[in-house]
């Protein structure tokens, strides 16, 4: 049985529980992620810190990767950042991935309370409500000109509030509530993410691990590698994780390894498999495919035959 977890982890465990959240704890330290979370169609995969800037660009891209592949939104939930405190109100950004205080986190998970306010190139900026703005506006009688005279910004900036595709400072934000008499700025839904781009096609670590994943790709597979998370692949139009027994592996760090990708496996109803070289693990809960079996397979649906799954054809 796992120990309950003290420090950040066991306070945001502890927040998704009360919010009704199904979730369980990754338990090693070499992972990109900490905690996997799932209520209902959202689903997360969380990494706590308490300095946010001891976090790595490729322990990120990992994290980033992985909310690609299981549908999921990605936090880093600390306390300090950038030689500064995270403050409650603020939604920041690490390598692409949303920083929040876990105060926030909480409100958020539980009350639905949405910060408003997201630091971006050093920089402070209130989401704005677009409809709301455009409602007052109009019942003003002020045409987008006439009011981007009125608070000092351009009629395009206007335009984008309105359409909710730019953020506002403090100074526009009070000048604009000064004129139409009443608040126009909205919560961030932390939980809606979306990767600006593709996610990055690397190798996972490993021999069997790349060997599996060359082959993969070469029938077809739309699999996504990683270095840093228990699973090493994720093949995306079939729906299924790998995770590899290396030959320098010893058994409890293999034993660790099953552990937290079964974890992850349970959250999001996805089981993994383990791929080996040669010997089978003496872990009766993981489905085990051998390598040699994978390498004989010549398309994918072949590869699905093999796994007893279905070609999924899913994008993202």
């Amino acid at each position: 049985m796992r120990q309950q977890p003290a420090g950040l982890v066991g306070s945001v465990l502890r927040a998704l529980e009360e919010a009704s959240f199904v979730a369980s704890e990754i338990t090693s330290q070499e992972y990109c992620l900490q905690i996997v979370a799932k209520k209902d169609n959202t689903k997360l995969l969380i990494k706590t810190s308490e300095n946010v800037d001891s976090e790595r660009r490729d322990s990120a891209e990992d994290l980033k990767s992985l909310a690609v592949a299981f549908g999921a939104s990605p936090f880093i939930i600390g306390l300090r950042m950038q030689k500064g405190v995270i403050e409650e109100d603020t939604l920041y950004e690490r390598f692409g991935v949303n920083v929040i205080h876990p105060r926030a986190f909480r409100d958020a998970a539980l009350k639905k309370r949405l910060p408003p306010v997201y630091s971006k190139r050093g920089g402070l900026y209130f989401r704005i409500d677009g409809r709301t703005l455009k409602m007052c506006r109009e019942k003003k009688g002020l045409s987008l000109g006439q009011l981007a005279t009125m608070i000092g910004v351009s009629r395009k900036a206007v335009y984008e509030y309105e359409r909710d595709q730019m953020g506002a400072t403090i100074q526009t934000v009070e000048r604009l509530e000064r004129i139409l008499g009443r608040s126009v700025v909205a919560g961030i839904n932390v939980f809606d993410w979306h990767l600006e781009g593709e996610a990055p096609d690397k190798n996972p670590a490993g021999v069997v691990a790349r060997q599996l994943h060359a082959k993969l790709k070469k029938i077809g597979c739309k699999a996504l590698g990683f270095s840093y998370a228990p699973i090493d692949i994720y093949v995306k139009n079939v729906g299924v994780s790998f995770l590899t027994f290396e030959e320098r592996m010893n058994e409890d760090r293999l034993e660790n390894k099953i552990e937290n990708a079964i974890e992850v496996g349970k959250v999001f109803g996805s089981p993994p498999i383990l791929v080996t070289d040669e010997k089978a693990p003496p872990n009766k809960d993981i489905l085990v495919v051998k390598i040699n079996e994978i390498n004989r397979v010549e398309h994918l649906g072949e590869l699905a035959k093999l796994l007893g799954v279905e070609i999924t054809d899913q994008e993202n």
